[in-house]
């Protein structure tokens, strides 16, 4: 069937029971008069046809009909049909009235309502096929859109299994540290938390901004560890936050995006500066960070994969509510995003 509407077979086979159909009924101007009337008066008919099914199949229906302006659609389809009466009227009066001699049909309204009845069916008929073709689109979206909520479901359910492999493991390293070694141990308790939080409580629409600081933390703590002594962290959330939710892991990527590409300057401060705070009906985060002049990763500027997805977040979950500006210097990378509470 998708190919049938893909190769436009429809049409095909449309046309040539139309036109099959008409030259049956007009076949006796061959005799009467000429092969060449006979011919004639198919073109004209048909192509006339066309215009009404295809003027309405791609320019009434896509900027008419779709954008639910309905009012103009029927008066711009009632134009095309009145069109197409009066110039196969003036035709027929033509061929039948003065080439044929059929003195009654010399008026140029003998045939305007079989003309008329002629073209509102065409129109009809197109839009019938328009419809039909939408339907069917419409039904292989959805089956697709169910097959894919089926695999990730499966997916869901295979996914359940792991998490518990992995906190049984945490424990078991945890338990197996000596205790005379409790940063380690400190160490294995937050990055449980992380993926506590990333496995279990980001499963809603929004969370307390203050599971989202704490997050942050974690996060900052555990990067500490791996960064030297020469990197100056400073994260303060501003106290000010009660009773605010966001969407989670909103902030993350960009906190990931900062320690990432944080300079190494040996001469200078290598530094991290996050803040979190309220400024009226807005929240805004702020990260900056500094950066070597010649990052290696070529798309430092745009963020990477991470930043692109949250900025497609931020248009789903946040549309008209939230300004997100990201700003490189040559040694300072900065992010400032409102969200309107």
């Amino acid at each position: 069937m998708e190919k049938f509407f893909r190769y436009r077979l429809d049409h095909v086979l449309f046309w040539i029971a139309t036109i099959s159909f008409h030259a049956y009924n007009r076949s006796y101007i061959i005799y009467k008069l000429s092969i060449g009337d006979f011919v004639g008066e198919l073109l004209v008919r048909n192509i006339l046809l066309a215009a009404v099914i295809y003027g309405n199949l791609w320019v009434l229906i896509p900027r008419f009909f779709n954008t639910k302006r309905y009012g103009l659609y029927f008066l711009a389809l009632s134009g095309t049909v009145l069109l197409y009466v009066v110039l196969k009227n003036l035709h027929d009066m033509y061929l039948y009235g003065y080439v044929l001699g059929d003195i009654e049909r010399r008026s140029l309204l003998t045939n305007a309502f079989y003309n008329v009845s002629i073209a509102v069916f065409y129109a009809i008929f197109s839009m019938a096929i328009w419809l039909s073709r939408e339907w069917f689109y419409q039904r292989e979206i959805v089956q697709k859109i169910k097959n894919e909520q089926l695999a990730t479901e499966l997916q869901y359910l295979k996914s359940q299994i792991n998490p518990h492999i992995v906190f049984n493991t945490l424990n078991l390293i945890y338990g197996s540290i000596h205790k005379t070694n409790p940063e380690a141990r400190q160490l294995v308790l937050q990055f449980s938390d992380l993926l506590r939080y990333q496995l279990y409580e980001c499963n809603v629409e929004k969370v307390s901004i203050e599971k989202e600081i704490d997050y942050l933390n974690n996060y900052v703590i555990l990067q500490r560890l791996r960064k030297n002594d020469a990197l100056n962290v400073h994260f303060i959330p501003n106290e000010n936050l009660a009773n605010i939710t966001v969407a989670p892991l909103l902030f993350s990527p960009f906190v990931e995006n900062a320690f990432k590409y944080v300079s190494n300057h040996e001469n200078k401060p290598n530094y991290i500066d996050i803040q979190i705070f309220r400024n009226e009906n807005l929240l805004i985060f702020k990260c900056e960070n500094s950066k070597n002049q010649h990052p290696s990763n070529p798309i430092y500027g745009s963020g990477g994969i991470g930043i692109a997805n949250v900025k497609r977040r931020l248009e789903l979950l946040y549309p008209q509510h939230h300004i997100l500006k990201i700003a490189e210097e040559s040694d300072v990378f900065r992010i400032e995003l409102s969200l309107v509470l």
